[in-house]
């Protein structure tokens, strides 16, 4: 009813002639001789209900108000449209309330907002009305979705009425699916994909559908194995888990996928994907047509450096024996022993056996002397040339290069704004090479170099070079003045300096579990220590003195992609005496299997690169290829996998100094 409001009568000649008081309502009209009515009893408090119960907002201002909310909707101005359906929502009660509510909260999801699109169905009453919850059950469940309760949303979905509306059948079977994906159930989303197709009847929906399937396998197919499709007994699930399992083995390969998927094409001629997804996928993805027929190996497979060349020889054919799941075209592959045969004379010898690839050798000096040589052959070799002698046409140079670890190193510490370094460094090659690696690209970026210090690598005590590093001598000394100036004991506790960011150490296991602790005891352990993967030994035991460093490692170590998890349980089964002692050169030679389409087919190219598992692989123009590692942790005495650093992390993690020393 209207807000009551006093207003005063007129007076009349045979009344007292002072004002009375009467008391109406706004939303009924005034009646000027009111006491002249004599209406019954039972007719006023009909009147009465009416005015209470008279509607809110007017029937054709309501609909204009609806058809307003709803053409936002279709425009995408999905937070215009929330406000819309929330002012409806205000003006109505019951069931209609819930279903602008729902509308609403439908409208936030859309604009991106999910915590308000759940904040909204939290006010909602449990349970809805009836006529409500088939559209309840969608938003609330695409809601649970996007903030990351997917066992939640199957739960809802659970709820959901049945409907044979094609719109909101679709619309369940959609979200069901997303949420399977989530929980781990790539054979359910599939047949939620399915069952949606059932729905839809443009053409132009159902190869929509299809290309959502498939980047959902891009994006949750890690989990999928060639076991799970043969288990299937489906034809066309199982055919759609064997495209899913190439999806995610391959996204990153351009070459490879476009392989995969012509060898899924020839398994599955008749499946509906073959009709729809895969002409658009191999128009998307394009590249060569065929792998290399006949590969030649050549490695040092006898002598000193045996037992790195039968690494490299298990990890290339672990990946020739996982990509069987891939439906690609296998080469045969002939091992030829360098050291045996001499590197001209091997590679003279794979030529004349029809070998169209060359991947090897291994150690510097025959690399150097096949490329001398000019190999007539495209060649992936196993190290790097010197940057001196310039490589043949087609003479690609793939190593696990320590200094790409140490510019790793510089590169995250100048993305954390930690702008000051102090290094240790073993006093031999190696220890040079890295500093003067890791020197180069953190002072190209902008950092400094406060101090480094050589230590010997056979010693055990290095407790003299950290205290100079860290200039703990000159607070001891300055300790030592002032007891003798004021000729009485101090109470004393050393300190270092504080003008340090970060510390660089390169060592080696055993040398980075003695110098690790130390530099705790030096009052260093709360400085963030950086390493290259040559402190960590995979397969050791009592690594806790570690705990704490960061390093750049292989993903192969830290977060192998499904593919690779299958090529190592290959090596545990084939060749488990090396599967961890040998786990670094076994990515290599799984690499050098990936990297052979890429590199046949010319799409390593133009900043290109290749998710191995010894890094994110890229070409450089000299043909050497390089890698970007993924980052770890030592936690535990093991390591422990660190995600991408964002902007936000940069940020959050930052030294104080927001700009280079000057």
């Amino acid at each position: 009813m209207g807000v009551a409001t006093t207003y005063r009568a007129a007076s009349s000649g045979g009344m007292d002639s002072r004002q009375q008081p009467v008391t109406v309502s706004d939303s009924i009209p005034r009646e000027p001789r009111l006491r002249r009515l004599r209406l019954p009893v039972a007719l006023w408090l009909l009147l009465a209900l009416l005015a209470a119960c008279e509607p809110l907002q007017r029937p054709e201002r309501g609909a204009a108000e609806r058809a307003r909310a709803e053409a936002l909707a279709n425009q995408q101005r999905h937070d215009d449209a929330a406000e819309a359906f929330l002012a409806l929502a205000q003006a109505a009660r019951g069931p209609e309330r819930e279903r602008y509510l729902i509308l609403a909260a439908r409208e936030r999801r859309l604009a991106g907002r999910v915590g308000a699109a759940r904040a909204i169905l939290d006010g909602l009453p449990e349970p809805v009305a009836a006529a409500n919850r088939l559209g309840w059950a969608q938003v609330a469940a695409d809601v649970a979705v996007a903030s990351g309760e997917p066992e939640r949303a199957l739960e809802i979905l659970a709820l959901a009425p049945a409907t044979s509306k094609p719109g909101a059948a679709a619309e369940l079977a959609r979200i069901r699916a997303e949420a399977l994906f989530r929980v781990g159930d790539p054979a359910g989303a599939t047949r939620a994909y399915l069952e949606r197709e059932v729905w839809l009847e443009d053409p132009a929906a159902i190869a929509e559908n299809q290309a959502a399937l498939w980047a959902a396998y891009q994006r949750f197919g890690d989990g999928i194995t060639p076991e799970m499709a043969e288990a299937e007994d489906d034809p066309i699930v199982a055919g759609w888990l064997r495209l899913g399992y190439i999806a995610a083995a391959r996204r990153d390969s351009q070459a490879g996928l476009n392989l995969a998927l012509l060898g899924w094409q020839s398994r599955h001629p008749n499946h509906p994907a073959a009709r729809v997804l895969l002409p658009r996928l191999l128009r998307d993805y394009v590249g060569i047509a065929e792998m290399p027929q006949r590969v030649a190996l050549l490695l040092p497979l006898s002598g000193r450096q045996a037992a790195a060349g039968r690494a490299l020889r298990e990890g290339f054919l672990a990946a020739h024996y996982a990509a069987g799941g891939l439906e690609v075209p296998r080469p045969v592959i002939r091992v030829y022993d360098v050291e045996a045969l001499g590197v001209l004379a091997a590679s003279h010898q794979a030529l004349a056996d029809g070998a169209q690839f060359v991947v090897g050798p291994l150690l510097k000096r025959s690399v150097q002397a096949l490329a001398g040589a000019g190999s007539s052959l495209p060649t992936l070799a196993l190290n790097y040339l010197p940057d001196e002698q310039p490589a043949p046409a087609a003479f690609y140079q793939f190593a696990l290069a320590p200094e790409d670890e140490a510019q790793a190193v510089a590169e995250r510490a100048i993305e954390l704004q930690q702008w000051r370094a102090l290094v240790l460094a073993p006093n031999n090659a190696f220890g040079r090479r890295l500093l003067n690696s890791f020197a180069a690209s953190y002072e190209g970026r902008g950092g400094r170099i406060l101090a480094y210090r050589f230590y010997d690598p056979r010693a055990t005590d290095f407790s003299a070079t950290i205290k100079d590093l860290l200039l703990i001598n000159e607070s001891e000394a300055r300790h030592a003045r002032l007891a003798a100036n004021l000729r009485t004991e101090l109470g004393f506790e050393p300190r270092r300096r504080a003008d340090i960011d970060l510390i660089f150490l390169i060592a080696s296991p055993d040398a980075g579990k003695l110098i690790r602790p130390q530099l705790k005891f030096y009052y260093a352990g709360d400085v963030p220590t950086y390493a290259t993967t040559a402190i960590w030994r995979e397969g050791s035991r009592n690594n806790s003195d570690l705990n704490g460093i960061l390093l750049p490692e292989l993903p192969w170590l830290v977060s192998p992609s499904g593919e690779q998890a299958r090529a190592r349980a290959v090596l545990a089964e084939f060749w488990p005496q090396d599967a961890e002692a040998r786990a670094r050169l076994h990515a290599m030679g799984f690499d050098a299997w990936r990297l052979l389409p890429e590199l046949a087919g010319g799409t390593l190219a133009n900043g290109a690169e290749l998710a191995g598992a010894a890094g994110r692989l890229y070409l450089a123009a000299d043909g050497r290829i390089h890698r970007r590692l993924h980052w770890a942790r030592i936690s535990g005495g093991r390591l422990v996998s660190l995600a991408p650093l964002s902007e936000a992390d940069a940020g959050a993690n930052a030294i104080p100094a927001a700009s280079p020393p000057d």
